[in-house]
């Protein structure tokens, strides 16, 4: 999927009513391997900062992403562990860098930064639907850059 489609879907599956989480992850289906349906049911619980305004659904979902692209499992023991957790904090940052907050509550009560170039071209004025375009596009790159390494 090239961004611009997997930044489009993730757009339109918010507009369509799924949570932030569910729109990302579901972007993301070729990646992770589970079927839209999978994506929609695993990342249902996580909109609206899991329900409390705790960690944004876009951030848990790309969490989740990145969980699937480098893995930590048995096999690559504590090497796997620090990866997946090297990842997961890079991520955090580049979110964070651009919006200022990982909150759901903090980032809706004072919204701050700026859209990314996907957010802007498909008019995500919506503060929400902008950090899942945004997120979207941040993760299909960050993705690019660890398949480049």
């Amino acid at each position: 999927m090239t961004k611009l489609e997997r930044c489009t879907f993730a757009h339109d599956c918010h507009a369509s009513g799924l949570n932030c989480a569910q729109s990302v992850l579901v972007a993301f289906r070729d990646v992770t391997g589970f079927t839209e349906e999978q994506s929609i049911a695993m990342a249902s619980g996580f909109g609206g900062g899991m329900r409390y305004g705790g960690v944004c659904g876009v951030v848990s979902a790309a969490i989740l992403v990145l969980g699937m692209v480098s893995p930590a499992n048995r096999e690559n023991g504590a090497e796997g562990k620090r990866r997946s957790g090297e990842i997961t904090k890079e991520f955090q940052s580049r979110f964070t860098q651009r919006f200022g907050n990982l909150d759901c509550h903090a980032l809706r009560a004072n919204p701050t930064g700026e859209g990314t170039e996907m957010a802007k071209a498909l008019n995500a004025t919506n503060h929400c639907r902008m950090l899942v375009v945004s997120g979207t596009e941040l993760l299909h790159d960050m993705i690019s850059e660890l398949k480049e390494k």
